[in-house]
């Protein structure tokens, strides 16, 4: 399983959802992407029904190539982080169908719950599928 991160900056947020996965056990590997080269490249490697990617959105640039590669995510789980409450960020952000929209304007703890839930879920279809 995994949980593919985008991120341009480093945040203490990812620290803490670091935290949720040690916490959780398992067979899980983060990869934390930087840059789109490096998450154009991460997600080559996402599985169908096996990923969770959470995708921190800081400018309009980060939205449109959210939305250039969102095509590429079959039956992959998505959490979008915005940096702040802009109207049109949130529309566009929903149009993506993601398992949860939440941002800086919101309590930390929506995303870490959001993300652990999203984990016990992939996880719990694993074990099902495994025997």
């Amino acid at each position: 399983m995994k949980l593919l991160i985008y991120s341009r900056q480093d945040r203490g947020i990812i620290k803490s959802i670091e935290q949720v996965i040690t916490a959780l056990g398992g067979d899980i590997n983060m990869e934390h992407a930087r840059d789109q080269k490096e998450f154009k490249h991460a997600s080559k490697f996402c599985y169908t029904g096996e990923t969770l990617v959470v995708f921190f959105v800081d400018k309009k640039t980060d939205m449109a190539f959210l939305e250039s590669v969102e095509m590429d995510f079959m039956d992959i789980k998505l959490v979008i982080y915005l940096g702040d409450k802009e109207t049109d960020l949130i529309v566009r952000a929903y149009k993506l169908y993601p398992r949860v929209v939440t941002g800086a304007f919101d309590k930390d703890d929506l995303l870490l719950a959001a993300v652990k839930g999203i984990l016990l879920n992939l996880m719990g279809a694993r074990r099902i599928m495994n025997g």
